[in-house]
């Protein structure tokens, strides 16, 4: 897998004037280890609006954007990126390549096994969306098992946690079409637009950008058979250290506004009603 990593780069989470001194008892394990090294490494998924390195060397996204506040606030100063797939940064962290998975990784059962969320970065309602170009779909399907019934193929990201819903709505509708994996949604995008896919699917944000800012193939919504549980950063399964200091200040900033400040520069909405909701909750959902 160490072929498909991109470019690193260090970035100061915050001005020096800025630093804010953790008031945590416990300095021990893997934070007391990133708080004396002075910087963490995270890996990032590439795909705007949730997370994407670019070309100057920055970070944007909701995602880094959200880990550079909250790092120097316990005690982190530098963030160091790694871009991967999304089907490469759980195997990542556990492996110990990276401290922290710091892209808005989908929570799904299967990864509360492996690894620890914090609190989700941004949550709504679990309607997928469908992108195919105009005229070659005369109803759009309005569910994964209506997707996966009467398409041959079908463009996924790498490692998505769509991929088991997909599957289970390919044994209910007994068929099997081809998921064709891109590794990022750029990618998955420049698929449909040279038809080498007839129709992709992707969470409702990434569809949206995209289609604004290509413009030249149509979305619809389209039920993937489960709730949301939202989408965050995640830890190693021994690191609770830093897990703890993390989410207790990500909630902080959610109290203060923070957080909604940096969704709304990406166009994400700040709901209560989804958005008040724990990594622990997220994963108890069945």
């Amino acid at each position: 897998m160490a072929g498909n990593w991109s470019r690193r780069v260090v970035l100061a989470g915050m001005g020096a004037a800025a630093f804010i001194q953790p008031s945590f008892a416990a300095d021990r394990g893997k934070l007391a280890k990133l708080r004396q090294q002075g910087s963490m490494k995270i890996a990032i998924a590439n795909g705007l609006p949730w997370s994407q390195l670019n070309p100057d060397g920055t970070l944007s996204g909701i995602a880094p954007e959200i880990v550079l506040a909250v790092a120097p606030r316990i005690g982190i100063p530098k963030v160091e990126a790694t871009v991967s797939t999304y089907g490469e940064l759980v195997p990542g962290l556990q492996a110990g390549r990276w401290d922290m998975i710091g892209a808005s990784l989908t929570i799904s059962p299967e990864r509360c096994r492996q690894v620890l969320f914090c609190d989700p970065f941004f949550r709504e309602d679990a309607t997928q969306w469908v992108g195919f170009l105009p005229g070659t779909v005369k109803t759009p399907p309005k569910s994964f098992v209506e997707l996966t019934a009467n398409f041959e193929s079908i463009g996924v990201s790498t490692g998505s946690a769509e991929l088991p819903y997909l599957n289970q709505a390919m044994a209910t509708a007994g068929k099997k079409p081809t998921l064709v994996p891109f590794g990022d949604s750029p990618l998955l995008i420049d698929a449909l637009i040279t038809k080498r896919v007839p129709i992709v699917t992707a969470d409702a944000k990434t569809m949206h950008l995209f289609q604004k800012q290509r413009g030249n193939f149509e979305i619809a919504p389209v039920d993937p058979g489960h709730v949301s549980r939202g989408s965050a950063g995640a830890f190693h399964l021994e690191d609770h250290d830093l897990h703890d200091a993390f989410v207790a200040e990500f909630r902080a900033m959610r109290t203060s506004g923070q957080i909604a400040a940096i969704l709304k520069k990406y166009d994400f909405e700040y709901d209560p009603k989804f958005m008040d909701f724990s990594g622990e909750q997220a994963c108890a959902i069945p």
